[in-house]
């Protein structure tokens, strides 16, 4: 999935807004609970409340595919969202687009005004996270050569 929708809050009642919500969550988070991947006594322990949901499945090479998708989740769920955006205890709501890195020397993502006016009427931040190509930078290199 290249495109995750995040809400995040110190005193967010996750599970309140979810019981009454049409959005879908791939990974909800609590306050105080261990974070996903730590266990153990000393795991580290998410300081908020919040939930992820999917809001484009393409993949992280096909952004202008990830934008479109993102503009359609956004219309398709405009109520939802604002009532997300305006429920007790929410400090941060944001539209995360996974991208991948490009071998150039300058890399830049265009994001069109309808995407940017959606975002802005909802108070929704735009945030992008770039990942490492799938490809091996070095034409010689071999797959299994490559470091994780």
């Amino acid at each position: 999935m290249s495109c995750v929708l995040r809400a995040k809050g110190t005193d967010f009642a996750v599970d309140e807004f979810l019981t009454k919500s049409s959005l879908k969550p791939i990974a909800i988070f609590r306050r105080g609970e261990p974070i996903l991947g730590f266990s153990g006594p000393n795991a580290r322990k998410a300081d908020g409340s919040g939930f992820n949901v999917v809001a484009s499945e393409a993949d992280f090479s096909r952004v202008q595919s990830s934008i479109e998708d993102a503009i359609i989740f956004l219309e398709q769920n405009r109520a939802e969202l604002a009532r997300l955006t305006q429920f007790a205890g929410v400090e941060r709501v944001s539209l995360d687009f996974g991208i991948e890195e490009r071998n150039v020397a300058a890399q830049a993502e265009c994001f069109p005004p309808a995407l940017l006016g959606s975002l802005g009427e909802l108070g929704i931040w735009l945030e992008f996270t770039l990942y490492p190509s799938k490809e091996p930078n070095d034409p010689e290199e071999k797959p299994s050569a490559r470091r994780s």
